[in-house]
Formats: structure tokens, sequence, C-alpha cells
């Protein structure tokens, strides 16, 4: 019995798994961003709940700025390409 519908797998491209420092920082800033809204919320001091969503904008922002200049998946797998395919 012969498998003709075989699926081959080729596992030697680079996958970024957004490790990158772009993505770490994005990450930092909107999680510091989320924990003080969600506390100004809580305790409802306004000026902490906005000051919170204000710093998730900043880390959107930052994040995107970090990717364009090559510190993003792309840059990441232009390195990797360079070095023969492999990441790290």
């Amino acid at each position: 019995m012969s498998n003709q519908n075989e699926i081959v797998l080729d596992h030697t491209g680079y996958v970024g798994h957004g490790n990158t420092p772009a993505a770490w920082t994005c990450i930092a800033i909107l999680t510091v961003g989320v924990l003080l809204a969600v506390v100004g919320f809580t305790i409802q001091v306004m000026i902490l709940l906005w000051v919170g969503i204000a710093l998730c904008g900043v880390g959107l922002v930052v994040g995107f700025v970090m990717k364009r200049m090559g510190m993003g998946y792309e840059g990441d797998a232009a390195r990797a390409a360079e070095n023969g395919g492999h990441g790290h």
C-alpha cells in the first residue's frame, strides 16, 4: 500500500516566533501600560487609567518604529538568511 498523499514538512526555514528586540520592548511597555490602566480603573484614579492607556499607545509606536529600524521579524529573518538560514 503506497502513500501517494504523503506530506513532507520542511523545517529548515527560519521561524522568528516574535523573539525580537522590537517584540520584547513593545510587550514590556504594553504590560506596564495595561497594569497601570487596570489599577487606575480598579481604584478609580482616572489619571492613572489614562496614563496607562497612553502608555499602551506609546508601546505600539515604539514596537512599530523598532520593527522599521530592522529589529523586528523581517530584520531577524534577513540576518538569519545571511548566516545560512539559522537564527541565533
